[in-house]
């Protein structure tokens, strides 16, 4: 079997499975990346492809070591496919790079403040946009594909376009106001349905740079919103696993690897049990002055 041949089937297998249009996508750009390594070095069949041939292709690869792990993550569910193409995958002893998370940068009051001046002066689609991100913890796809109807009264209710999971969260008040104060011009608060949702994303957070820049909030990326959500939510007690079913993580160990230096209560917690500890030590009972 040619390698192009393998690559369509096991689109089409995932296509049949009901999978998301930007998880193909994903898979499809690979797929070209791969096919372009194949034709330079002669692989065009998948037996070609044994562990050397994929770890010389590993070698060139010059991206970010997220990307590389998603690299990684994809080409192993190729060869996971039981269909007999290949006796053992080759991938399987590749180890992805290690990487620490990116550090969270949530934002201030006086930068949020900057922010909702600024998006006032642009529009109050561009303020209700940001409240709703920052208040929401929306991820921005998500925030601006949002339909009129996932929102009754002051609760938000829907699923993660990312992860599937469900999400709800009650909004404040001055946040639904400023949503129902925009014009109902379609089932949607920010997008007209007629392009992709990526597409809708895109266009977001290009505006959101520009409210940014008006604001001068240095260093802005949408994902500082949902950060500043999440971390408000840890310094004020909520516990991590309440806040990871907010966000819509799949699994809590996403949130803890974010998160976990804001986790206040799990801070306050371990002061405490070493306070416990220490009023215990027979030792400091006899270093203390009488």
């Amino acid at each position: 079997m040619t390698l192009a041949e393998a690559h369509e089937r096991f689109l089409s297998d995932r296509r049949a499975r009901g999978l998301r249009e930007s998880t193909l996508h994903g898979y499809a750009a690979l797929f070209r990346t791969w096919s372009g390594q194949a034709a330079r070095t002669g692989r065009s069949d998948l037996g070609d492809w044994d562990s050397a041939a994929m770890r010389d292709w590993r070698e060139g690869w010059d991206c970010a070591p997220a990307t590389h792990r998603l690299r990684l993550s994809r080409i192993k569910a190729f060869f996971a496919v039981d269909e007999g193409w290949i006796a053992a995958s080759p991938a399987q002893r590749l180890r992805a790079p290690k990487a620490a998370a990116a550090p969270i940068q949530p934002l201030s009051v006086t930068e949020m403040r900057m922010l909702l001046v600024a998006a006032e002066s642009i529009s109050a689609r561009d303020r209700a946009f940001v409240l709703l991100m920052r208040y929401s913890g929306l991820a921005i796809q998500d925030a601006a594909t949002l339909a009129r109807e996932r929102l009754e009264g002051t609760l938000l209710t829907l699923r993660r376009g990312k992860s599937g999971e469900l999400v709800q969260v009650d909004l404040p008040a001055p946040v639904v106001t400023a949503l129902a104060s925009l014009p109902v011009d379609g089932p949607h608060f920010f997008w007209t349905g007629k392009s992709a949702p990526a597409t809708a994303a895109k266009l977001w957070r290009h505006r959101l740079r520009s409210v940014a820049a008006a604001a001068k909030v240095a260093n802005f990326h949408s994902h500082r919103l949902r950060d500043t959500f999440a971390v408000e939510l840890l310094l004020a007690g909520v516990l991590m696993e309440d806040v990871s079913v907010l966000l819509g993580h799949s699994s809590i160990q996403t949130t803890e690897r974010y998160y976990a230096p804001w986790n206040r209560t799990r801070r306050d917690r371990l002061v405490r049990v070493v306070r416990e500890a220490h009023g215990k030590d027979s030792l400091l009972d006899m270093l203390r002055p009488n």
